[in-house]
């Protein structure tokens, strides 16, 4: 019988053990339309941030570039093939959750994040969401990691 595993990299007790005691690096993409007062978020099914509209990221896995993470992640999450052109770097956020995927597991990453305009590309989510919306930048309950996501997406694309 096969571990269950996490991202198809790690067995999920590995993981857990990993998240336990470290921080794990993570890589997010920021989609914002041409005229950069929307953003793209997706509604989350699972923790951290279950039931928010979040931006769109995962795990970086070992020897992986961050930019080949940015591809791969809009590609999983979204059903988007993103040419490595269209990724900017923006940012790198510390990100600390009081739940985690784990039962009495924090979760604390630090998130290399990109950013990338979307004109009318059509997604398909994966099982992590449950729908998409475009959402001002400016909306006032947005999670406060979502707008310094946006705030150093906006500083990077200047």
């Amino acid at each position: 019988m096969s571990e269950k595993r996490v991202g198809g990299m790690v067995p999920l007790e590995r993981y857990r053990a990993a998240m336990e005691e470290f921080p794990i690096v993570t890589v997010d993409v920021v989609f914002l339309s041409a005229d950069k007062k929307k953003i793209l978020l997706g509604k989350r099914l699972n923790e951290p941030y279950a039931g928010m509209f979040y931006s769109f990221g995962g795990r970086f896995y070992k020897n992986e570039s961050f930019l080949e993470a940015a591809e791969r992640i809009p590609k999983q999450e979204l059903g988007l093939s993103v040419p490595p052109e269209r990724l900017l770097f923006a940012g790198v956020l510390n990100e600390i959750n009081d739940s985690s995927i784990f039962e009495g597991v924090n979760y604390h990453a630090v998130d290399v994040y990109f950013v990338c305009i979307l004109e009318d590309e059509a997604v398909t989510l994966d099982s992590q969401h449950s729908e998409v919306q475009w959402l001002p930048i400016d909306a006032p309950d947005l999670h406060p990691n979502v707008r310094a996501r946006i705030t150093g997406a906006l500083a990077a694309l200047k």
